[in-house]
């Protein structure tokens, strides 16, 4: 009996000594980014994650709001979850993922969400991502892995269409619409992919304008994202993404002819 109460003692001490097993002793952030970092958890209780990734300088190219093809993926002992920069940022999604502190280390929360499924415990790593997609042809071409389908603008006009009115603010002010068109996870499910809640989406305009999204922001966020087909009444030639909800109106991909599904 007293050799099993030395053998509990010592396997309690080593467990104790690891500092609580599996709890991550710090968080790396890195990837595409030019100043990568580890932060301890008392250092990122508090800090909305769009703050350390922009702090951490994600390595985008030169052009126009660049910014909107970045995506990051937070990894804890049990998931992963991959967010849309722009998603988290003040100036365009404005719905923030925030970290707090956890039983083992630290927890990303998303407070805006419906449910807790984006919820991150005893994170581990973010790692920032950056597009490179592409405009393609003047028909939506649809990339997943080796997958590529080619969505001709007339048949996305025969989808179901959902039809909203986006407001949101741009360089001219202002500005509300009415966008009808299909929701982003049908366009998706009609090119053979299964639109999943983890699913990030990059669309690109004919003028190699692209912004990254989740399919998440709309399942679980609550913000509708759809492939518009007429605005304002008037049929589009090539459709407009929307992410209905942003407050400014740089995700709202107009012309695209490209969705790059990660």
């Amino acid at each position: 009996m007293r050799r099993l109460v030395v053998v509990l003692a010592v396997v309690v001490a080593s467990f104790g000594a690891t500092g609580v097993a599996a709890a991550a002793t710090s968080v790396s952030v890195g990837g595409a980014v030019a100043n990568p970092r580890a932060f301890s958890a008392a250092d990122l209780a508090g800090a909305d994650l769009d703050q350390v990734v922009t702090g951490s300088s994600p390595m985008v190219p030169p052009g126009k709001n660049t910014m909107l093809r970045v995506t990051v993926k937070v990894s804890g002992k049990h998931r992963a979850v991959t967010f849309a920069l722009a998603e988290l940022d003040p100036s365009f999604g404005n719905h923030p993922a925030v970290f707090r502190a956890g039983r083992h280390g630290v927890d990303l929360t998303v407070p805006g969400d419906r449910n807790a499924s984006r919820t991150v415990t005893n994170v581990r790593s973010v790692t920032v991502l950056v597009s490179a997609a592409a405009s393609t042809t003047r028909a939506v071409r649809v990339t997943a892995g080796r997958r590529v389908v080619t969505l001709p603008p007339e048949l996305l006009a025969r989808l179901p269409r959902r039809t909203v009115t986006a407001t949101f603010g741009s360089d001219a002010g202002p500005q509300t619409h009415t966008e009808s068109g299909p929701s982003l996870s049908l366009v998706l499910l009609l090119a053979g992919v299964l639109p999943t809640p983890d699913k990030t989406v990059v669309a690109v305009g004919s003028d190699g304008y692209g912004a990254a999204v989740t399919l998440a922001e709309a399942s679980v966020g609550g913000r509708p994202l759809l492939l518009s087909t007429v605005e304002d009444g008037k049929a589009l030639d090539l459709p407009r993404l929307v992410p209905l909800g942003d407050v400014k109106g740089g995700r709202y991909v107009s012309g695209v002819t490209a969705l790059a599904v990660g």
